[in-house]
């Protein structure tokens, strides 16, 4: 596919760019024992570890010094392009502030595996990576899910799955304990269609083209399933059940501005606010969806800061009083969405807001990021 042959060249070539990220320190192949197309090492995962010679870190877990954090990063790509090492700079950030090891997963892709496969293979990795924590010196429950777009929809959507597998008729012995979640501009509902998506942005112009999502949600949803249909929490995890919501770990959310994915991004916050959870959320003010990979192959300032936000929040996690967040590091737990003067974000849409129609007239906005990151 020529689609996946330039997503590749951009992303290669953008790990190029100065700094770059280290490559993979080795490759792991996972069994596919949950979905309809069942195979021995049919998952592969890019594994980045710390050097040897790294001191400890204090977000070891204080009960096992010698073990280390493990997190499971799924990538992006609208479920049928990319590949593990697109997030190697994120993989990166994470191994060098939390001395973890990142697991990487390379879910098999649609059209040639349409849902509910990659999310099957996600929960096949997290289970299988648990399962095998102690070959790589993992502290077992001290597991965290990362993800990026679609990749964030799969880590959300395999978390669900583990809080009641007899429901989707997997059978599963022992669920592991999460210990929190990183997503970064996730899809949440795949019962609201793309134009109305679109409309509720607040420059519907800047968001993904409708021939691109046409195609992403075409060849993941084969069989098509009616918009009514599509409330399965596999496949729209910001629906889930208030029951499972409840029991969800901490929570990060890193939003974009001019993303169609915006709005039901600070909508699930503030349900996993309502619900108790504790949740922090970030919007990068003027910039779309998937802004922290190419093009531009060089990283953007914003990239390293919003990367670093996240890992804030994930060393509360795994520290003592992980619970005691303070607007300083990320915002407290019933904070409002994050942005840059800590006012609350006007997510009306163009309309609702009065402004001119696409294009016309409007000035750039200028960027600004939280600053202490």
């Amino acid at each position: 596919m020529a689609l996946r042959s330039g997503a590749s060249f951009a992303f290669n070539w953008g790990n190029r760019s100065a700094p770059a990220p280290s490559s993979p320190s080795r490759t792991i192949y996972l069994d596919s024992t949950l979905s309809e197309w069942k195979g021995k090492d049919a998952i592969r995962v890019d594994v980045y570890e710390p050097s040897p010679t790294t001191q400890p870190s204090k977000a070891r877990a204080a009960a096992d010094p010698v073990k280390r954090v493990g997190v499971i990063n799924l990538h992006g790509g609208g479920f049928i392009l990319g590949s593990g090492t697109d997030d190697a700079r994120w993989a990166c950030a994470v191994v060098e502030s939390l001395d973890a090891i990142v697991f990487s997963v390379n879910y098999r892709l649609a059209p040639g595996y349409p849902f509910p496969t990659p999310v099957e293979d996600t929960l096949d990795s997290i289970l299988q990576i648990h399962a095998r924590a102690g070959e790589f010196n993992v502290d077992s429950n001290r597991l965290l899910l990362s993800g990026f777009s679609a990749g964030g929809t799969l880590s959300l959507a395999a978390w669900v799955i583990l809080q009641d597998p007899s429901r989707w008729g997997y059978e599963i012995s022992s669920s592991p304990s999460i210990a929190g979640l990183a997503l970064f501009y996730p899809l949440l509902d795949f019962t609201t269609s793309r134009p109305v998506k679109r409309r509720l942005c607040v420059k519907p112009h800047e968001t993904l083209p409708k021939s691109m999502t046409d195609l992403f949600d075409a060849s993941y949803i084969h069989p098509t399933i009616p918009y009514d249909n599509r409330d399965d929490p596999r496949l729209s995890p910001g629906l889930m059940p208030l029951e499972y919501m409840e029991r969800l770990p901490p929570v990060h959310l890193c939003l974009c501005e001019m993303d169609m994915l915006l709005t039901e991004g600070l909508k699930f916050a503030d349900n996993l606010r309502e619900a108790g959870v504790t949740v922090t959320s970030r919007v990068v003010l003027g910039e779309k969806h998937a802004w922290d990979k190419p093009p531009p192959f060089a990283p953007k300032a914003s990239v390293s800061v919003e990367y670093q936000a996240a890992i804030v929040a994930m060393r509360h996690w795994l520290s003592d009083d992980g619970a005691k967040l303070t607007r300083a590091d990320v915002g407290t737990v019933n904070d409002q969405t994050q942005v840059a003067d800590g006012a609350p974000l006007d997510t009306r849409s163009r309309v609702e807001r009065g402004e001119r129609d696409e294009g016309e007239g409007e000035e750039k906005r200028e960027k600004i990021l939280l600053p202490g990151y």
